[in-house]
């Protein structure tokens, strides 16, 4: 949709990359953190984690989203740049806990930025209506994750994600398709600083919040989703997650992700439609 050449882009976002070699190290989990984040995942129905970024991985992205938004782009092409797919392979030990060692990337990516009152993310929905949990032999096994990335401190102002635990799951028995107003009183709000991780499995019921006058900062966030690769892909292609794609594959997937979602992104982004 954006016919920008790399250097272009470059020139946009001086303080990222295209095509750069990943240097980062996996960041590291004690096997007690583990469990206790699967805990969460198996009886709360989310992982909700303190930041493991750090400012200086975070800000050159937040920037950079900002940069696009001002000149007209929609969020989503910051994955464009290697940085937001640098910043979920450092995760690669946490993922692999829940989907093996062998687990793949999903070709579903988002971003968001919100600065003014009343823009908003998206509706209450799952990202996948299928289960994704299954009982086999006794252990828990999940065939596909999303994880959520604040790249600035989000709160009941600015626009946090709520979800509906697994414990509240029952209201939707009866009516499968309550509004976000009734949903709303049983949601667990998930306020988180930058550089946190905030993840679920694709069957739970999940929204972005509201900016309001409020708000002290942005809500700027990045999304990516991963699967078991003991499933068939829910979407393919399988991605590497240790090897993002080239340029023009990126610029590929971010076109057809863009025009896949756009009916149900924020009101918000209605600027860019006519881009």
């Amino acid at each position: 949709m954006f016919k920008i050449d790399k250097s272009t882009w470059l020139d946009l976002c001086p303080d990222l990359t295209i095509g750069a070699a990943f240097k980062a190290d996996a960041i590291l989990f004690e096997e007690k953190s583990l469990t206790r984040i699967a805990d969460d995942v198996w009886d709360k129905g989310y992982l909700s984690e303190p930041p493991v970024f750090s400012a200086r991985e975070t800000s050159s992205i937040f920037d950079a989203l900002k940069i696009l938004t001002n000149n007209g782009i929609p969020p989503v092409y910051i994955y464009v740049f290697d940085q937001p797919w640098f910043l979920f392979a450092r995760l690669d030990k946490l993922i692999g806990h829940f989907l093996g060692e062998e687990y793949a990337l999903l070709p579903n990516l988002w971003a968001w930025y919100f600065d003014k009152p009343g823009e908003r993310g998206w509706r209450p929905h799952h990202d996948c209506h299928l289960d994704t949990v299954f009982d086999i032999g006794g252990d828990q096994v999940l065939m596909s994750l999303s994880l959520w990335i604040p790249l600035m401190d989000v709160d009941e102002a600015n626009g946090c994600m709520y979800v509906l635990p697994r414990e509240k799951e029952f209201v939707l028995n009866d009516n499968p398709e309550m509004e976000q107003e009734q949903l709303e009183a049983h949601a667990t709000a998930l306020p988180a600083q930058s550089g946190s991780i905030l993840g679920w499995p694709q069957n739970v019921v999940h929204w972005g919040g509201s900016f309001s006058d409020a708000a002290l900062n942005p809500r700027a966030s990045l999304s990516l989703e991963f699967q078991n690769t003991a499933f068939d892909p829910l979407v393919p292609p399988f991605l590497d997650a240790s090897n993002p794609p080239s340029f023009e594959e990126r610029l590929k997937l971010i076109d057809g992700q863009y025009e896949k979602y756009k009916h149900i992104a924020a009101a918000n982004e209605a600027r860019y439609f006519s881009k």
